[in-house]
């Protein structure tokens, strides 16, 4: 007969299961692998890039948008940092940083747009595993030629108030 396991032991598998979801979920964006992400996000999840000067929609409608707003870029390159992990049963919150990495290419050469911030998220365990249920993205800072026609964050040039209360969304 096993020994039972350890629910600590069950909460530290579920956080690496959580970083393992958010670490898929960068790598199809970088990838533009938009079919990755049914394995990131339960389908009519919420997922808001509103604080960043995007738009609020569900899965996997907003798989459009990310299309058509990464689009402008050679690639993209993002880096997860700083996780906080609460699992409650079958349920999560996660705050994460955020830094990513934009390569454009005008008249030959190329420019990085850089920026950094962190995501507030909720996850849910289903039969497949964890996955996101909400996905609010907010940038602290922005730094590099910013693409001409795109909406800059509402917090640019004038707050110092950027990183808003974890969990909040």
């Amino acid at each position: 007969m096993s020994e039972p396991i350890d629910p600590g032991r069950l909460t530290t598998l579920d956080k690496v299961e959580i970083q393992e979801v958010l670490s898929r979920y960068a790598n199809a964006v970088d990838a533009r692998d938009w079919d990755e992400l049914e394995r990131v996000f339960v389908p009519g999840s919420v997922i808001d890039f509103t604080n960043n000067g995007g738009v609020r929609d569900t899965y996997p409608a907003i798989v459009d948008y990310l299309r058509d707003s990464l689009s402008i870029f050679a690639a993209v390159q993002h880096y997860m940092t700083n996780f906080v992990i609460e699992v409650d049963g079958d349920r999560a919150t996660c705050r994460n940083y955020v830094f990513t990495q934009m390569i454009s290419i005008s008249d030959g050469d190329e420019s990085i747009l850089s920026d950094g911030g962190f995501y507030d998220s909720t996850f849910v365990r289903t039969e497949q595993g964890w996955r996101l249920e909400s996905y609010v993205a907010s940038l602290v800072w922005i730094d590099g030629n910013w693409p001409e026609g795109v909406p800059r964050p509402g917090w640019w040039g004038v707050s110092t108030e950027r990183y808003g209360t974890p969990g909040a969304s």
